[in-house]
């Protein structure tokens, strides 16, 4: 069991480089989990009981305007972990996390990551890393935000995405609300500009995945 829980912790991102000793003391504390789709596994606001790194299955982070209405920060999927920040500043749990679909992860207890943490700097820089790419990905974010329309940033995302098949290129499976969480807009908007796309005849939508038709023209409303 632990040569298998050290295998899954290997394809987690932070501990990529980790050394063994590092990995054996984590796996140590790796309590494994199952969620079905829908089910709420963080309550934003909530005191944080555990840090979490998806094994299968898919997430999302989210927060809840005023309003009502959901503005998705995140999709997450196997590889990734969420809700480590608490570790760190003792704060309360950031995001909402929802399962997109069943779901298998790994729990490690606040706890028990903030002795490792103090026990293990390889482990604490590991995770500092983390946050380090991901403030990146969100100052990248802001300046794509300021500085192209969301046309724009829908068009890059699907030429960014875009891998070859036997039916051409065509964008890996996502729905648009995660689109709209990955380019800093709403589920309406990136619906009605696929359809723009598509009626312009840049992209063709097809059962469960969008096929790119023009990529010329997909490039140059990409620089909008």
């Amino acid at each position: 069991m632990d040569n298998e829980r050290i295998a899954q912790l290997r394809r987690v991102s932070f501990c990529t480089h980790l050394p063994d000793t590092v990995l054996q003391a984590l796996a140590a504390t790796a309590f494994p989990r199952s969620y079905p789709a829908s089910a709420l596994i963080v309550l934003a606001g909530e005191p944080p009981q555990a840090m979490y790194a998806v094994v299968a299955g898919r997430v999302k982070l989210t927060r809840i305007a005023p309003s009502g209405r959901e503005q998705i920060v995140n999709v997450m999927g196997p590889g990734q972990h969420f809700n480590a920040v608490p570790i760190f500043d003792e704060g309360p749990c950031p995001v909402n996390v929802e399962a997109i679909t069943d779901v298998e992860v790994l729990e490690f207890s606040i706890t028990a990551m903030r002795q490792l943490v103090h026990e293990h700097p390889a482990l604490a820089m590991a995770l500092l890393r983390e946050f380090a790419t991901r403030l990146r990905h969100m100052v990248n974010l802001i300046d794509n935000i300021a500085l192209h329309s969301v046309q724009g940033r829908l068009a890059q995302l699907l030429l960014n995405r875009a891998i070859a098949s036997e039916k051409g290129e065509l964008m890996a499976p996502l729905t648009q609300a995660e689109m709209a969480a990955m380019i800093g807009t709403v589920r309406e908007m990136v619906s009605r500009t696929l359809h723009q796309f598509e009626m312009q005849g840049m992209i063709r939508i097809e059962r469960g995945a969008i096929a790119i038709c023009d990529r010329a023209a997909l490039a140059a409303c990409a620089e909008t």
